[in-house]
């Protein structure tokens, strides 16, 4: 079809190829493309066996990532957490169960000391589990107006050494009594 519409040899060119991805850009996302161009080449190969070889041409190539940085679409993000909703948060548990408190000390220590997710959580998979990175219990600090535990090697530890992270009292909404009140669930759990 797109040969026809522009009137272009149906044999498939370096040329051909880089005005399809132009158009095909124009009219779908840039990113789609290529999946496109893939699925076409497959088709084509039968008839065409030196198809692949036309798709891996420079020209092509550099047409396609052109199209993939001029048309590209902004990526898609929610909106960050702010400390409006820790407190939202807080407030939803007026009275928490273990679970509720360990989710508020998840929240507000990935909040705080800035941790990837995989930092304070265990995977479910029990062969994925890494107790060398896992913080411990015995290596929580209280402070007059902080708290503060050792985090074993994590992705940024470029000496294998660990890190003490320390999260102070904040006036706006404060991490510590909910630190507190997990360790505090947790130590009578436990």
């Amino acid at each position: 079809m797109f040969c026809k519409l522009h009137a272009f040899p149906i044999t498939p060119t370096e040329d051909t190829l880089s005005f399809f991805i132009v158009y095909m850009s124009h009219h779908i996302q840039p990113d789609s493309v290529a999946t496109y161009l893939s699925g076409i080449c497959n088709r084509l190969q039968p008839f065409f066996p030196h198809v692949r070889d036309v798709r891996a041409a420079p020209l092509v190539s550099r047409t396609l990532t052109g199209c993939l940085k001029l048309y590209c679409t902004p990526p898609n993000r929610k909106r960050p957490l702010s400390v409006e909703d820790l407190t939202a948060a807080a407030a939803h548990f007026p009275h928490p169960t273990f679970d509720d408190i360990l989710f508020l000390a998840i929240l507000y220590c990935g909040f705080f000391a800035l941790h990837r997710l995989r930092e304070l959580v265990l995977p479910d998979q029990v062969a994925l589990r890494d107790w060398r990175k896992t913080i411990k219990r015995s290596s929580v600090q209280v402070y007059s107006s902080a708290v503060g535990y050792h985090l074993p090697y994590h992705k940024g530890d470029r000496f294998y050494q660990g890190s003490t992270v320390i999260i102070a009292s904040n006036s706006e909404s404060d991490p510590v009594p909910i630190f507190l009140a997990y360790l505090a669930a947790r130590d009578h759990k436990f």
